[in-house]
């Protein structure tokens, strides 16, 4: 937590955010000119959809009231419970503004401001906490010389105010109200134009009820009373500011105000005692809720607020009321609030020769100037004394005055559309040499009451937003960036208008800075739709510069002007990629932007409030050397690393959805001597949308091997109540985490994701449970080194009840030499409970190894011949890990190679690409023996005939390669051919099998007889033999297959020759037959044939 030295030194800067339309830019300065605050209190705004809830008992009204105890909340009071949001009104260019949810908070002296802030919006039901400022007048003291009733009104004359009375004297219901330090209601130019209200006399009673006993004549909103006496330490300024606005007029005594017959409402916003409390913008609401038509603000100053921005709005938008506010009166270029805000006519100041007045502050955001210088006007002496007067606080009452007579003249005006005639029909100063230093910065001229009454066809174009086109783009030096733009005319319809962007500034220029938006009506809209502005920024712009753009406008014999802000080459993003939101920037630290707490947002949970309050990288190399940039013990940021540029954020990366990179050294006498290149990824897609994981590259850039780097993220986590938070370490998952001990809130982690030594310490902020660290006192270099350098060593925080905690995890690096490169990487984390969060725990290490490992070899199979030598030789890197199980119990070695040796078995090798962080996933290289083959063949059938095809089936086992020999000097390597054979006869088959290397051969060879493919008798005539050919084996069981010969002579006798059989033939032996003719009967294969044989010898 901040202490009170913090609190004081705040320092809140404006931020273009690149993806976010801008209507307007808060911003936050060092206190000087009513910039003061009230002590001890705080205004806060709810969320509107937890008002109602928040009032009440329900839930989100206990966690409210758990964080109001938590700081001591003394009184809560809300603001303006009458003035809830009001309905759609067309003539409202901005939603309406929801009052009632606005309270004011008291608290307890010994918590600060930045405790208080943090308590409240870790709640994640208010929209801010902010301090309530105390403004002052914008007035000079008063030039003796000038005490005089011999002065003169020239300002009147100046402004052509005679002619502006002829056109318009006002409406004495046109009221404007003068909030000031109070006023001499009985000065004869107050007495009679006070506006009175009749509805509540003056008898103790709240007759109208309103809320105000007896404001007959006004009320004090500091002192909370009717008196609006002016007895302030400004004593006289409301008096005399009243009386130049709303003065009584033409009636032969004193001064004209420019109001002429406009009475004017007095409130009294200064206390009466020292210290007092400060009124003004509760009385805003007051005078707009009273039918006020103007407000004039001659009070101001530095630093902005969005509790007052919200009243402004109020007030302007849903009360119609235009809001006139005193420019200021540093000499210098400064924006002053209330008068810098939107829906604000700002008023600078100038002299008797329009130059602007010396002492006077010149600004982009005024709107015109009118006289500061010399005013005349009634003081508080008595009733009738007058004198000369200096300041904006005087020029600002002289256009609130002129102001009420264009609302009186032009009713059917809203308050922005009346407050653009005013500026718009101001004259020219800009020529006089006088000016030219602040060309454009004392708005668009000086005010003219008659122009503003009676200048017809006027036209006003205003720029309501505008942002980078795309939620990607981001204004880094050397990019070109495309800028959206939406406008609002305000008064006449334009026909050819033109707008152009410029910059005088050498780190912008315009790749496309004209934009024809040609013919838009009254009270309507115009973008620049699909021709956005193209910027290019420079590539030596500045981190976090701001330029001013200049929008010019032209219409014919219209030109206009308004200045814009972009902030380029900005030093922090915002990873919004998943469910887990953070920012980061250029020099190490997470959440903010150190400890600017206006840029970044924070570490942010699925849409809920920032979980952490600090966090940040530190690396330390010993005791002297450590180097952050977080708080000191001087609550400082210790900004000991130096950027090389702005962290880049890139999308859709081939690594990640988001990728921001940065590059940071810490080098010096002082420091760890390192180099850190920064990589912050976030994915979208389930399981990886709950972390983000930071990889912190070290660099070690001295010429000695650093013995020992300690780095780690330190993350002050503020988890709803930040006093029952309790920090704790998984040592199995290398995982610390955070988590309030009594509220179901989210957890909050960091989980080491690389291997070396790890780092953990939890710590008690501010002391307590055995602490031996603490940092809300303050963060030494000391504690740091010793969170950081001592391992694991402190492994809880928060004891039993609770506490505000903080922790460390990282890692420690051995011997890190010269040049060389080695990373830290963690996951930062967050679920809803703790189980989930080890799930994401889990997740997070998985994608992280799976990104950091080198690409797998390929897994291959090897067959090799029984007593081969192996080499293995991966692919897909250059180093590996040869392992012999996939368990990786047993490593082999580590080489580009492995040499194995002759392998007699089965093996299988298993590697890893050794290349990156992590070893990829091991990939079997399996060597294989094949088996021995065994040849066996079968033929289709037992014989074969010529001229049909015989198929022969492989019956071998362990074969990849056949080769046959079919006998008759033909061959084939067909696992399963068939063969036709043209020659009867015996044939030895041969089939050789091999396996698939050829390592071993195995030979079977059978026997095939080969028949005839029909039947025939030979020779005829014969002298011995008669010749059967056989188609088939004879088997003379079977009549079928078994042929029968039958002869028969001539005279009818049959003999039977004797008979023997060959391989394929049948002989019968005639030649013990007598010679002559023979009939021979032929029975075979089923069927009968008679043949005619003649036998010789």
């Amino acid at each position: 937590m901040l202490t009170l030295l913090i609190a004081l030194k705040r320092i809140l800067w404006s931020v273009a955010v690149a993806f976010v339309f801008i209507p307007l830019l808060y911003a936050q300065r060092p206190g000087n000119v009513g910039s003061g605050t009230v002590p001890h209190t705080v205004v806060y705004k709810l969320k509107p959809q937890f008002g109602q809830m928040a009032r009440s008992s329900q839930s989100a009204g206990s966690i409210l009231q758990s964080a109001m105890q938590e700081v001591g909340a003394q009184q809560v009071q809300q603001k303006f419970p009458k003035a809830a949001a009001q309905a759609a009104n067309v003539r409202r260019a901005a939603p309406a503004v929801d009052l009632s949810l606005i309270y004011e908070l008291k608290y307890d002296e010994s918590y600060t401001l930045d405790q208080v802030q943090k308590s409240l919006m870790s709640t994640g039901l208010v929209v801010y906490v902010e301090p309530l400022y105390v403004r002052e007048p914008l007035s000079q003291p008063n030039d003796p010389a000038a005490d005089s009733t011999k002065s003169t009104q020239y300002y009147l004359k100046l402004l052509q105010a005679y002619e502006g009375w002829a056109v318009e004297k006002g409406d004495t219901n046109v009221v404007v109200a003068i909030l000031d330090t109070g006023f001499r209601l009985t000065h004869e130019e107050l007495k009679s134009k006070v506006k009175h209200n009749y509805n509540d006399p003056v008898d103790g009673i709240d007759n109208d009820g309103d809320g105000y006993i007896d404001n007959f004549s006004g009320w004090d909103f500091a002192d909370k009373d009717n008196n609006v006496d002016d007895d302030t330490p400004w004593k006289g300024h409301g008096t005399s500011v009243a009386a130049v606005s709303a003065g009584a007029t033409n009636n032969g005594s004193g001064i004209a105000s420019l109001g002429y017959n406009t009475k004017f409402l007095p409130l009294k916003v200064f206390s009466s005692v020292t210290n007092g409390s400060f009124g003004g913008y509760e009385a805003i609401v007051y005078a707009a809720n009273k039918g006020c038509k103007v407000i004039n603000l001659s009070w101001g100053g530095e630093g902005q607020s969005q509790y007052e921005q919200d009243i402004i709005n109020y007030a302007a938008l849903d009360k119609d009321v235009l809001i006139v506010a005193s420019g200021g009166n540093t000499n210098k270029l400064l924006d002053i609030y209330p008068a810098s805000y939107e829906n604000v006519l700002s008023v600078g100041g100038t002299n008797a020769k329009d130059v602007k007045y010396k002492d006077h502050t010149y600004s982009y955001r005024i709107d015109l100037t009118a006289p500061s210088d010399n005013i005349y006007t009634a003081t508080i002496n008595n009733d009738r004394t007058y004198g000369g007067a200096w300041g904006t606080s005087f020029s600002s009452p002289i256009v609130a005055g002129g102001a009420a007579l264009v609302r009186a003249k032009y009713p059917e005006l809203n308050a922005r559309q009346a407050a653009e005639r005013i500026r718009v029909s101001t004259d020219d100063i800009y020529e006089l040499a006088g000016n030219q230093p602040y060309l454009e910065k004392l708005g668009k001229g000086r005010f003219n009451l008659k122009k503003a009454l009676k200048q017809q066809n006027l036209k006003s174009v205003r720029c309501t937003s505008y942002g980078l086109a795309l939620t990607t783009q981001i204004a880094y030096a050397g990019s070109t960036v495309a800028l959206e733009t939406s406008f609002l005319n305000y008064l006449s319809p334009t026909t050819a208008l033109q707008v152009t962007l410029t910059s005088a500034s050498t780190y912008v220029s315009m790749e496309r800075g004209t934009l024809n938006l040609g013919s838009v009506a009254t009270m309507a809209t115009a973008t620049s739709g699909l021709r956005p502005f193209i910027l290019n920024i420079a590539e030596d712009a500045p981190t976090n510069h701001t330029v001013h753009l200049r929008l010019g406008f032209s219409d014919g014999d219209y030109e206009d002007f308004q200045y814009i802000t972009l902030v380029i080459n900005p030093s922090f993003v915002t990873l919004t990629a998943n469910d887990l939101h953070v920012s980061l920037n250029n020099v190490g630290n997470i959440g903010y932007n150190g400890l600017n707490f206006k840029q970044g947002i924070g570490v942010k949970y699925k849409g809920g409030p920032s979980l952490l309050f600090e966090g940040g990288l530190v690396v330390a190399t010993d005791a002297g050397k450590v180097s952050d940039n977080l708080h000191n013990e001087k609550w400082l940021n210790d900004a000991n690393f130096i950027s090389s540029g702005p962290v880049r954020l890139r999308y859709d990366t081939p690594l990640a959805t988001q990728e921001a990179r940065t590059l940071m050294e810490a080098t010096g006498s002082k420091q760890a001597g390192v180099r850190v290149k920064q990589v912050a990824s976030a994915w979208m897609e389930a399981p990886d949308r709950d972390y983000i994981i930071f990889e912190y590259q070290i660099t070690n850039v001295t010429p000695d091997t650093i013995a020992k780097v300690h780095a780690g993220l330190f993350a002050d986590w503020d988890i709803g109540n930040y006093m029952q938070n309790a920090a704790a370490w998984d040592d199995s998952l290398k995982l610390g985490y955070v988590y309030n001990k009594r509220s179901a809130l989210p957890y909050a982690g960091i989980k080491l994701l690389t291997k070396d030594q790890p780092v953990y310490h939890a710590i008690d902020n501010m002391g307590g449970n055995d602490s031996t660290v603490t940092v809300d006192d303050g963060f030494t270099d000391a504690e740091k080194y010793k969170i950081i350098s001592n391992g694991v060593s402190r492994v809880k925080a928060g004891g039993r009840a609770g506490n505000n905690v903080s922790h460390i995890v990282g890692a420690t690096l051995t011997d890190l030499a010269p040049g060389e490169i080695r990373t830290v990487a963690v996951a930062l984390l967050a679920a809803d409970n703790l189980t989930k969060l080890k799930v994401h725990a889990a997740a997070a290490q998985e994608k992280y190894i799976s990104i950091k490992s080198g690409p797998m070899p390929t897994p291959t199979q090897h067959g090799i011949c029984a007593g081969s030598p192996v080499m293995v030789t991966p692919d897909n890197g250059s180093v590996f890990n040869f392992y012999a199980d996939e368990a990786k119990s047993q490593l082999i070695g580590t080489a580009d190679a492995l040499p194995v040796g002759s392998v007699n078995e089965n093996r299988t090798i298993y590697v890893t690409n050794a290349d990156s962080l992590f070893e990829s996933t091991p990939v079997p290289y399996s060597y294989i023996i094949p088996d021995e083959p065994v040849a066996d063949f079968n033929f289709s059938k037992e014989f074969g005939n010529i001229g049909l095809a015989t198929q022969l089936t492989n019956k071998s086992k362990h074969t990849a390669l056949v080769e046959w020999n079919f006998g008759d000097g033909t061959t084939s390597t067909d696992i399963h051919p068939s063969h036709t054979y043209k020659e009867i006869g015996m044939y030895e088959v041969t089939l050789t099998a091999s396996d698939s290397l050829g390592c071993v051969q195995s030979v079977i060879t059978k026997q095939l007889q080969v028949y005839s493919d029909q039947v025939t008798v030979f020779p005829n005539p014969t002298d011995q033999f008669l010749i059967i050919t056989l188609t088939r084996p004879i088997d003379w069981n079977d009549s079928a297959s078994s042929p029968r010969l039958t002869l028969t002579d001539m005279a009818g006798k049959s003999v039977s020759p004797p008979s023997h059989v060959s391989d394929s033939d049948l002989y019968y032996d005639v030649s013990t037959l007598a010679a002559g003719v023979y009939i021979a009967h032929i029975m075979y294969n089923n069927t009968s044939s008679v043949k005619r044989i003649l036998v010789r010898h």
